[in-house]
C-alpha cells in the first residue's frame, strides 16, 4: 500500500504542475529516459539541467528521474537484452542469457557492459521518451479539458 500511495502522490504532483501539457510531458519523458542511461548518481541533476537547456519543465524531469530509480536494475537488464538483440550477440540458451545479466560486476559495469548495453540504453530510452510523452500529454490535455483549465 505504501508504494501505491507514493505513486498517487507523484501522479498528483506532476498533474498539478503549473505549466503547459507539452512542457510537463516532455519533462517527465526526459527524466524517465535518462534512467535508462548509465548515470547512477548524477541522473537527477542531469535531468534538471537538460530540461532547463531544452526549455521543458525541470521539476517534472526531476520528479520522474527520482521516482523511477527503483526500476533502474530492470531497465539495465532490458538494455542488455535489447542491445544484444540489436547487435546480434543474443546468447544461445536462456540460462546463458540470465547468467550474463546476473553476473554483472556493478562497480565496473560500464567496462563489462560495452556497446550492447549502450545501444540498448539509447534505443530503450528513446522508446520510453516517446511513449511517456504521448501518454502523459494526452492525460494532461484530457484533465485540463475536464477541469476547464486553459494554458
Amino acid at each position: 500500500m505504501r508504494f501505491v500511495r507514493r505513486l498517487k502522490e507523484k501522479y498528483v504532483l506532476v498533474m498539478d504542475l503549473p505549466d503547459s501539457p507539452n512542457r510537463v510531458a516532455h519533462g517527465v519523458a526526459l527524466g524517465t529516459a535518462l534512467d535508462f542511461l548509465p548515470l547512477p548518481l548524477i541522473s537527477i541533476p542531469v535531468a534538471y539541467f537538460m530540461a532547463r537547456l531544452i526549455h521543458v519543465n525541470g521539476v517534472a524531469a526531476v520528479l520522474s528521474a527520482m521516482f523511477f530509480k527503483f526500476m533502474v536494475p530492470i531497465f539495465y537488464a532490458l538494455n542488455m537484452m535489447t542491445g544484444m538483440l540489436l547487435l546480434g550477440q543474443w546468447p544461445v540458451s536462456r540460462a546463458e542469457a540470465m547468467a550474463q545479466i546476473t553476473n554483472l560486476q556493478w562497480n565496473s559495469y560500464l567496462a563489462e557492459l560495452g556497446y550492447s548495453f549502450l545501444a540498448g540504453a539509447f534505443v530503450n530510452g528513446a522508446i520510453a521518451w516517446v511513449l511517456v510523452y504521448v501518454i502523459l500529454r494526452r492525460l494532461l490535455e484530457y484533465r485540463q479539458r475536464r477541469k476547464g483549465i486553459r494554458c
